[in-house]
């Protein structure tokens, strides 16, 4: 399989949010996934090591993680994937740099 990437999602640092919660069924958009080798398949292992979870599929186009089994907090989702996440360092140093040069990214003005 050929590894996709996504260079502009470089800018960004990993987050999630809770999509949807049905039963032992937990869909999770995680905004960030630069690659679908490293990235995609790093954030699966970070989360099917959370306590509970039976499976998970990571969708790298959509960036939803599906996760079955025990339901968790969003915190717990969030630091599973902060964790997995590589070059991190670098990553933030990218976001704080196109903040700078773009402040209506952070919410301030041109």
């Amino acid at each position: 399989m050929k590894t996709r990437f996504k260079w502009h999602r470089l800018l960004v640092n990993p987050t999630t949010h809770i999509e949807s919660v049905e039963g032992d069924v937990v869909r999770l958009k995680v905004d960030g996934l630069v690659c679908s080798s490293v990235c995609a398949i790093r954030t699966k292992q970070a989360l099917a090591r959370l306590p509970g979870v039976n499976a998970v599929r990571v969708d790298f186009e959509s960036g939803i993680a599906t996760i079955h089994g025990a339901p968790h907090d969003a915190a717990a989702y969030e630091r599973a994937v902060t964790g997995a996440v590589a070059l991190k360092w670098s990553r933030k140093l990218l976001e704080a740099v196109a903040r700078k040069r773009h402040p209506a990214l952070s919410g301030g003005t041109a």
